[in-house]
């Protein structure tokens, strides 16, 4: 239930900042199946230390979440939404949503508690190291 009430929360926060962006120059508003762009960023963010860290701690796949992903604009810069997952028997329990920007050249990840985008580094640098389990 819990992961239910996080993953419709995610959902909100991204309408949020869809809704708030101002009609700019180029698109950002594209769905993640079948892009080459998404797949781009699921490599980098399999390519994080901490991806590869929280993986090794459980005995589940991890899945990523192509049919819920997409491009939105944070900040003024289009992204990709990289929702990352166990893929339990009983379900598919959110880990953490990345975003990584259409160029790749920088990512954000969303802060469990506050629903908010924070940088890669705020991230890291949090105590809570709940994030890992």
């Amino acid at each position: 239930m819990k992961t239910h009430i996080r993953m419709l929360a995610s959902v909100l926060v991204c309408l949020c900042c869809i809704g708030g962006a101002s009609g700019a120059a180029t698109s950002c508003h594209a769905d993640a199946l079948d892009s080459a762009g998404y797949v781009r960023a699921i490599q980098s963010v399999r390519e994080l230390p901490e991806l590869v860290q929280w993986s090794r701690s459980h005995r589940f796949p991890v899945a990523f979440g192509e049919s819920m992903d997409k491009q939105l604009r944070l900040r003024g810069r289009c992204y990709w939404s990289v929702s990352v997952y166990a893929n339990r028997p009983e379900r598919m329990e959110l880990w953490q949503i990345f975003y990584v920007e259409a160029n790749g050249k920088r990512m954000l990840v969303q802060d469990p508690v506050s629903g908010v985008a924070i940088s890669l580094e705020k991230w890291r640098s949090q105590s809570d190291r709940s994030r890992m389990v």
